[in-house]
């Protein structure tokens, strides 16, 4: 006699498996972020590799021209990483938290640090703020520093202060090497009100607790752990000031 097998465990496993299978797929939201970020990634790296290379010729060769290409490529940068269009959709993904996996969630509010610094919600500051940081870049790399009335590198002065022994020397050196503080300071205070206001736009307090949002942390929590570090360091710099004032003298 034949025994007769039960269906029911086969059907069972059926229906694990469905349900395994519906577990794993993504979610409509998930899908959605996915397309959204591979559009906006794609965009993203290909103007950030052109910008890149503009700010380094106008880095290593100041010249008006290579000025210009930077302060336009940084505009366009800006336009791109600050569309309203791109800070609606990522705030709107992230109110689904939920349904998205974490580096998909990682990459919408790096989205928003992005839009943050040159929010296309305000062009004309973002337009004023690009130009002063071309501005503020360029007198910087273009600073020529004197010693005794002559030209000295940025190489010559780090090598003078690392090698000499002369006290008198190197106190000229140091002077020296200050000396671009002054033509910089102007431009620094209008930079500094710019920066602030593009960060405001995005609703951050200042330019600084946006950028110590990028960290993860609020400006407290980066202060806190910055007196920490120096209530650590400092028996190692006590004793590394005692060395050198007694090598010194």
């Amino acid at each position: 006699m034949h025994r007769r097998i039960s269906s029911w465990p086969l059907l069972v496993i059926f229906f694990l498996f469905i349900f395994c299978l519906a577990a794993s797929a993504a979610s409509p939201i998930q899908e959605q972020a996915d397309r959204f970020l591979a559009l906006v990634n794609s965009g993203y790296q290909a103007l950030y590799r052109v910008n890149s290379q503009a700010q380094w010729a106008a880095v290593t060769d100041v010249t008006p021209e290579h000025d210009a290409a930077a302060e336009a490529t940084g505009k366009a940068y800006a336009a791109f990483n600050g569309n309203p269009a791109i800070i609606s959709e990522a705030r709107e993904l992230l109110t689904h938290q939920n349904e998205l996996n974490e580096l998909t969630v990682r990459q919408l509010k790096q989205l928003l640090l992005n839009a943050a610094e040159g929010p296309m919600t305000n062009p004309d500051l973002v337009a004023k703020r690009v130009a002063a940081e071309t501005k503020q870049a360029s007198l910087l790399n273009s600073f020529k520093f004197k010693l005794n009335g002559q030209p000295i590198t940025v190489n010559q002065i780090d090598d003078k202060l690392e090698k000499s022994g002369d006290l008198n020397e190197r106190k000229s050196v140091w002077e020296a090497s200050k000396q671009s503080g002054p033509a910089l300071k102007p431009n620094l205070v209008i930079l500094r009100d710019l920066r602030n206001g593009v960060a405001k736009e995005m609703q951050y307090p200042d330019y600084f607790a946006l950028e110590v949002a990028a960290y993860g942390m609020t400006t407290d929590e980066m202060l806190k752990m910055l007196e920490d570090w120096m209530a650590t360091l400092r028996p190692l710099y006590l004793q590394l000031h005692t060395w050198a004032k007694y090598k010194l003298a």
